[in-house]
């Protein structure tokens, strides 16, 4: 160690080493220009006002005691300041005003910073009394873990509960839609706007983004030749359907709709197209026509439910297209080029009476090796019967039968369609309460075979939920994890749900508790809830009050190992 320190001040006197101010430094020489490039970057880091900074904060007094109502004004210290641009609302001028937002009983709330410099914050109780100031510096690429407080203040306790930071607006999204998993990677969709001239005048893009966990999305490809706006009286939206994975690229089946506006406006047309992302996730990809009949729509014309059904197996895509008069559902199967291969209705018999079944209906099976395609070959609903018939078609030769599943007597009958998971199919089945219960895979592949359920039911799956429709709607699985989702209506509007959890290989399963209403807002489809490292996580959005309206809050929520949920939700966040 000695030598070491020998040698450091032989070079430090060596090169008469000395501390510069910098107003010592020739603005020609490396070192002066080189604060001068700082001094550029950080000017160019204050005038980006395309990223964004979401902070979740709580606030307390030195006890700890949250402050229940209090007002925390905030705002940003932006190197264009120094020019004196006045400040407006949302930045016009290319200043923005200051935010205030009011805390929650837990002393919580969100803080939205679209600009990059020195971010002050300002603390009063319920009495409007000044009890804390703080400060940090907000740039490019903050993170959680890259925070730090410059300055503190007061009595008051300052905790970051999460931080998310955005670029290219992503912040701003005014739809987010979840489109659920495929490949181990969850979807969603975010339409930013891109010009506005009115509120009846704006124009958007579409972007799909996708994580592997459900909260870093770090992947963003934007949807090239589709036209969103509002103009005229009319607009133009996508409906964007579940996501499939061929081996190389995810693919999704859109329809570009034009409708009167505002919504829910009137039909008028519709392009049906092809969405491709490429495993290497390119920044940008450009839709395709699909090529089936003129008179097809993909979803309905009117503005039904997203419950899309979407499934790639073997080569072969199914799609499910509505046709002109807007009730008649006729399934086709679509080769690799996406070219028709067979009409599902014609061809193999699938039933689709009913929308809300038949999204459920179609099932993927792996049996043997054999993946096969399942759906529903009656029109009559599986409820009060004691046996319920599919039909199956195996991905190799397309060969045509039909499964019947048997509730083997008991006075048990079907509640639901069965549900292909982890090597089992399972059914929800009524007996005075609905059980839950599997059935074996055996002899699934047989010419035309019976399937009767186990013996045992899968303890602890009693659910007291009762409605017509069917309540299983959708398992989501990850690790060692199975989820079973639950609802008494199909559209998740005005529902009740409920989810069991199953770490035994469909053994058991036990209730998970309710959502925390905290930060919630209603389910609005099943793709929701997602599963990721054997945890199920909730993703949604909400609005955040800024005082002078509100901008939107993208949060998850997950579960933990010991199945109950996270006492916070976590803030999405986007590459």
């Amino acid at each position: 160690m000695k030598q070491l320190l020998t040698i450091l001040l032989l070079i430090f006197f060596s090169f008469q080493c000395k501390i510069f101010k910098p107003s010592d430094l020739d603005p020609s020489q490396d070192l002066g220009t080189l604060q001068t490039l700082l001094r550029y970057l950080a000017l160019a880091d204050a005038f980006n006002t395309y990223s964004q900074t979401v902070t979740f904060m709580k606030f307390t007094d030195s006890n700890g005691n949250p402050y229940v109502n209090g007002i925390v004004e905030y705002s940003v210290f932006n190197e264009a300041d120094e020019n004196g641009v006045p400040v407006s609302p949302y930045g016009e001028s290319g200043n923005i005003q200051p935010y205030t937002v009011t805390l929650d009983t837990y002393g919580r709330g969100f803080l939205f910073f679209s600009e990059r410099g020195i971010a002050k914050i300002t603390v009063k109780n319920s009495g409007n009394a000044i009890v804390g100031n703080a400060s940090f510096r907000v740039y490019n690429g903050i993170t959680k873990q890259s925070f730090f407080w410059l300055t503190q203040s007061g009595p008051t306790q300052f905790f970051l509960e999460d931080l998310a930071n955005y670029r290219n607006r992503l912040g701003t999204s005014n739809v987010f839609t979840s489109l659920g998993s495929a490949n181990g990677r969850q979807f969603l969709y975010l339409q930013i706007q891109t010009s506005y001239t009115s509120s009846t005048q704006y124009s958007s893009t579409g972007y799909i983004i996708s994580s592997a966990d459900g909260e870093n999305y770090d992947q963003v490809t934007k949807i090239d030749g589709v036209n969103l706006k509002v103009d005229s009286g009319y607009e133009t939206f996508l409906k964007i359907s579940k996501p499939m994975f061929n081996g190389s690229e995810y693919v999704f089946f859109v329809s570009e709709e034009r409708a009167t506006y505002p919504a829910p406006g009137t039909y008028q047309s519709n392009r049906n197209l092809i969405f491709k992302i490429h495993q290497s996730f390119p920044s940008t990809s450009e839709v395709i026509n699909l090529p089936i009949a003129s008179d097809a729509n993909l979803y309905r014309p009117d503005m039904f439910p997203w419950i899309y059904p979407a499934y790639y197996f073997s080569g072969r895509y199914l799609v499910t297209p509505t046709y002109s008069s807007g009730t008649q559902t006729r399934p086709t199967l679509l080769n690799e080029n996406f070219a028709v291969n067979q009409d599902v209705v014609l061809g193999f018999s699938c039933a689709v009476a009913e929308p809300n079944l038949t999204a459920l209906s179609y099932q993927l099976v792996n049996v043997g090796g054999t993946e096969y395609l399942q759906c529903q070959s009656s029109s009559s609903p599986p409820l009060g019967n004691t046996t319920y018939q599919v039909r199956s078609l195996d991905s190799v030769g397309l060969s045509n039968r039909i499964v019947t599943f048997d509730t083997g007597g008991g006075g048990y009958t079907f509640q639901t369609p069965p549900f292909y998971v982890r090597g089992k199919l399972v059914a929800l089945l009524t007996n005075s309460g609905v059980i839950g219960f599997t059935f074996p895979t055996d002899n699934y592949a047989g010419a035309s075979p019976t399937i009767s359920r186990n013996a045992s039911q899968i303890t602890g799956f009693t659910t007291s939920l009762a409605n017509g429709n069917p309540l299983l709607r959708s398992v989501k699985s990850s690790g060692n994890a199975d989820f079973f989702i639950l609802s008494t209506q199909p559209t998740f509007a005005a529902t009740t749900i409920e989810i069991y959890r199953s770490t035994d290989s469909l053994i058991s399963a036990f209730p998970l508790p309710p959502i925390p209403n905290e930060y919630n807002s209603p389910i609005a489809n099943a793709e929701q809830l997602q599963s990721a490292n054997g945890k199920l996580n909730y993703s949604w959005s909400i609005s955040g009050p800024i005082g002078i309206g509100s901008l939107p809050v993208f949060l998850t929520r997950f579960t933990k190992d010991d199945g109950n949920w996270e006492d916070v939700p976590r803030l999405i966040k986007i590459r």
